[in-house]
């Protein structure tokens, strides 16, 4: 009885004690279009972009910011986006008015006097001109007279032709001196109101107004380290407000050097909100840089600059937000892939778990291109077979996500020499 009692109780434990493999979660391995992608961190920009800058004064003095419109606002073509500080402009504007109003009364005086000088320089001409006509005929009668009453008419003829020529002469140079003065009063008024013109615009452009329509948003001030503010001084054609277009929008992403080759204009990419990571936005590769530049300061990475052209937008898609871009390089089609945790190294060989209810058979196979979570098996395993995610054969109290990934790292390198 005692020795019955053990088998039934041993029969029992082995019926009902729980298979430590049939916890390994497995994949079931299939056949189908395998993807080969760079991942790589960007940001959200517009395609078009208007950047506002600060007014350039000619009139002197200091600008200043006294109103701005609210960032993140939408902007239609011809709001008010920024005003400054209008008092000096003003200012010049008004002694411009009152030096306008000194010269054109100046004018006024001149013309006046101009007028009685060439009255009277016209009436001394004509004066002299008669003179001169009667002198001549007496000059004439005195032709039978004796000769010294020809002389004193000589005399009086030469005296008058003399009177006559400096009057004449003496209305020109007055002619002269009149057009000259008047030139330069009127040339002087002419400079007075291009003034007025100037800093007539000069006020208006005080007022910064939208261009284009677009979202408002505030520019660094390089002095303060930080957006421009209301109370700022930036200097002329400081950027001020940039207007992005929101209806065309695009990714700027940095790829690392070991990966550019691999990228192209024309390829596909897929661009992830970070803040959403549950909408994801096409594009297509609009540029790629030619020249690579350090990642960071005192970095020795090399990356280069891309831009992805995206399909369509979406009000998440704010300028500067970060993002996840998924940039298609190469696909594969028809082949069969397992996840690359499922893939372990021993003594330099790739092998994997095939089996499933806790039977699982070491085999080895053959790797090919990778992604970020799967690789191409090109031997070594069959569609509908499963692969163990785990090492059934470890201990499962050293089964952790450390141990799986030293378990792992060797067999994601080895991907016959195609990654």
């Amino acid at each position: 009885m005692i020795l019955g009692t053990a088998l039934l109780l041993i029969l029992l434990v082995v019926v009902f004690w729980p298979d430590a493999g049939a916890n390994i979660p497995s994949y079931s391995v299939k056949r189908a279009d395998f993807e080969i992608y760079v991942i790589e961190s960007g940001s959200v920009r517009a395609t078009n972009s208007v950047t506002i800058t600060a007014p350039r004064i000619i009139s002197g003095g200091n600008l200043q910011v006294v109103e701005l419109a609210p960032e993140g606002t939408t902007a239609k073509e011809g709001d008010i986006l920024a005003r400054f500080d209008p008092s000096t402009a003003l200012k010049r504007m008004q002694d411009k008015q009152t030096e306008m109003k000194t010269a054109l009364a100046d004018l006024a005086k001149l013309k006046a006097q101009q007028s009685a000088d060439e009255s009277q320089a016209q009436t001394e001409f004509e004066t002299a001109k008669l003179n001169f006509q009667l002198a001549k005929l007496a000059r004439e009668k005195m032709q039978f007279e004796p000769e010294a009453r020809k002389r004193e008419a000589e005399i009086e003829f030469e005296r008058a032709r003399l009177s006559f020529d400096q009057a004449k002469l003496n209305l020109e140079n007055k002619s002269i001196v009149r057009k000259s003065e008047l030139g330069n009063l009127q040339l002087r008024i002419a400079q007075i109101r291009s003034d007025i013109e100037v800093s007539q615009k000069e006020m208006e452009q005080l007022t910064l107004r939208a261009p284009i329509s677009g979202l408002i948003v505030y520019e660094n001030n390089w002095a303060t380290g930080r957006k421009i503010a209301k109370g700022d001084q930036p200097w002329p054609g400081m950027p001020i407000i940039s207007l992005p277009d929101l209806s065309a929008m695009q990714a700027e992403v940095s790829i690392n050097e070991m990966d550019i080759a691999k990228v192209e204009v024309g390829q596909k990419a897929i661009i992830i909100p970070d803040a959403f990571p549950d909408k994801s936005f096409p594009g297509v590769i609009g540029s790629v840089s030619q020249i690579g530049r350090q990642k960071g300061q005192g970095s020795n990475i090399k990356v280069f600059d891309i831009v992805v052209d995206l399909d369509s937008t979406d009000e998440v898609l704010k300028p500067g937000i970060t993002t996840t871009t998924k940039i298609i390089v190469d696909r594969l089609r028809n082949v069969v892939s397992i996840p690359i945790i499922s893939v372990f190294e021993e003594q330099g060989k790739t092998m994997v778990y095939v089996g499933d209810n806790g039977s699982y058979e070491k085999r080895e196979v053959t790797l090919g291109q990778r992604n970020d979570n799967f690789v191409v098996v090109s031997e070594g395993i069959q569609p509908g077979e499963k692969v163990a995610l785990q090492n059934p054969e470890a201990d499962p109290s050293d089964v952790s996500p450390e141990n799986d990934a030293k378990a792992n790292s060797g067999s994601t390198a080895s991907n016959g020499g195609k990654d």
